[in-house]
């Protein structure tokens, strides 16, 4: 009995030894190529959004028409305006305030000659 459980013994290691070596199954193939079509996929997935965003932007450049830049030019303008009337504002009230002066300085030589 004890050749035969040293030959069970050793047919069994045998076995153990040729499961463990360094040769993929067929499980571990398969796996391997589970893997390599989900990153082919997520790599054909990554190419396809960056088409589609660079079609959005292409297609939002595009919508910019006309009407969009006539619109544009418009606000440029209003814009510009608007500094200058204010900048105009800003003269006029010093120009006031120095014949203000000019004329109280008058006033009080008048004033003064009498």
């Amino acid at each position: 009995m004890n050749k035969l459980t040293l030959s069970i013994s050793l047919l069994l290691l045998s076995f153990l030894v040729a499961g463990c070596s360094g040769q993929d199954g067929t499980a571990e193939q398969v796996g391997k190529k589970i893997d390599e079509s989900v990153d082919s996929s997520k790599q054909a997935i990554d190419e396809a959004i960056d088409k589609a965003a660079k079609k959005i932007e292409e297609l939002g450049n595009a919508a910019e028409g006309p009407a969009e830049q006539t619109g544009e030019k418009i606000d440029e303008s209003m814009e510009s305006m608007k500094d200058s009337m204010s900048e105009a504002y800003d003269n006029a009230a010093e120009k006031m305030e120095e014949a203000g002066d000019a004329l109280k300085d008058k006033a009080e030589a008048a004033s003064d000659g009498y």
